[in-house]
């Protein structure tokens, strides 16, 4: 009986005890608009095997979806304690309270510093006062050339440093044209909306100033003026018109266009061409160096009762073996800058790319700039610049416009007017 009675004693403590270790688990909540990747590269799962008593549990949100879900959650107070913000929403999240200063957790980080971040991180802190996100990755916007194309025509490569100049000579060069047909365009069309802003900025507007305003005018005239001059000349390709809108057809994949502009993630998927050599450089300077960068940022909710254990999992995302496995599975390099050097992002193919100093060197000058406005007003400017290029609309009556549109949603005071 003695026996049976400590036996049940026994097992009743060993039940208590495994109940204690059950609720020491502290559950947090973290949203992405990506599937996380299979092993190895699974950075929440490498994560919770160093930090046994955090589980993490994962919301998948569709890319469409994911802004207005995740403000529509922060309303309502059911936002996942980890959130990993897109530009424009971090900036709208920190105005309304919802997330949480990290610049404590950053000074007692001994992982991570503020001087190992590439200087546009240090940048957006100054503009919102604090440090609020941490880029989780980060991707820009770069020039591609065909190697071929620039061997058979006898022209030599671009360098890092060239010049608007440069590349509209280049660009002539290497344009081919014959009974009024182009078999053979300097550089492909833009498609990518951010190529307007960062060209743009690269003629001296501000696009987003250092108060967070809104900020074009003669740089983006001058800007359009050459683009449209450019294709009108027949050198730089025609955006095409869709029923459902602007787009441009991939003259560069297909080998049709000498150069094109485009964000860096193309490496990736132009890292399968077989036809013809490519590689890669920043975008030409004309006043400035200038490219914007992509980016979500892993934010504290500030509503989380688990705080600390939400920044536990933060820092080792940022920590090396998390940006491994990040950079590596998605192929976008860390904006951590020691870490950036190390290249776990490269994809390279047997074509190219083999520049990939690229990166680093667009990094040291590129800018969230305008992935900090409202996606609404961006997108509907990006019209407007094509419109001009189809001749439908004057230069003028774009930038004019813009400004206009840009007072309109943001108001007065976030708008500079020339």
């Amino acid at each position: 009986m003695v026996k049976q009675v400590v036996f049940v004693g026994l097992l009743l403590s060993a039940i208590a005890f495994a109940c204690a270790c059950v609720s020491a688990e502290t559950v947090i909540k973290y949203a992405h608009w990506n599937a996380l990747p299979a092993d190895p590269y699974n950075y929440v799962k490498a994560f919770e095997e160093k930090n046994p008593d955090i589980k993490v549990e994962f919301i998948q949100i569709p890319e469409a979806e994911y802004s207005q879900k995740l403000r529509s959650m922060a309303m309502t107070g059911t936002a996942p304690d980890v959130l990993c913000l897109w530009e424009a929403d971090l900036a709208d999240f920190v105005r309304a309270g919802w997330v949480l200063s990290l610049d404590e957790y950053m000074k007692g980080s001994k992982e991570l510093r503020l001087d190992d971040f590439i200087p546009a991180v240090k940048q957006l802190m100054e503009l919102q006062g604090s440090l609020y996100g941490l880029p989780w990755c980060f991707a820009t916007e770069i020039a591609y050339y065909n190697k071929d194309l620039f061997d058979k025509a006898g022209v030599a490569y671009p360098g890092a440093d060239w010049t608007w100049e440069d590349f509209e000579n280049l660009a002539k060069k290497l344009t081919i044209e014959s009974e009024g047909k182009v078999d053979q365009w300097g550089c492909d069309a833009i498609g990518f909306q951010g190529l307007w802003y960062s060209l743009a900025g690269a003629f001296g507007d501000k696009i987003v100033d250092e108060k967070g305003r809104f900020s074009m005018g003669s740089g983006t005239k001058e800007f359009l003026n050459r683009w449209v001059a450019l294709t009108n000349a027949k050198v730089v390709a025609s955006p095409q018109i869709t029923t459902s809108g602007v787009v441009s057809a991939d003259l560069f994949m297909a080998g049709k266009a000498a150069m094109a502009f485009n964000g860096s993630w193309m490496t990736s998927v132009y890292k399968d061409i077989q036809d013809f050599a490519w590689d890669i450089v920043p975008l030409p300077k004309a006043k400035r160096s200038y490219s914007t960068l992509h980016t979500g940022f892993f934010a504290i909710n500030a509503q989380s009762g688990a705080k600390d254990a939400v920044w536990r999992f933060i820092e080792f995302c940022m920590s090396e073996e998390g940006q491994k496995l990040i950079n590596t599975a998605y192929s976008n390099p860390s904006a951590r800058l020691s870490l950036l050097k190390k290249g776990y992002y490269k994809v390279e193919g047997p074509k190219g790319p083999r520049n990939w100093d690229t990166i680093e060197r667009t990094a040291e000058f590129a800018e969230w700039g305008y992935v900090l406005l409202p996606p609404g007003l961006t997108f509907d400017i990006v019209k407007d610049f094509n419109a001009a290029v189809l001749g439908q609309m004057s230069v003028d009556d774009v930038v004019r416009q813009a400004v206009e549109k840009a007072i309109d949603i943001l108001g007065e005071d976030r708008v500079v007017t020339e």
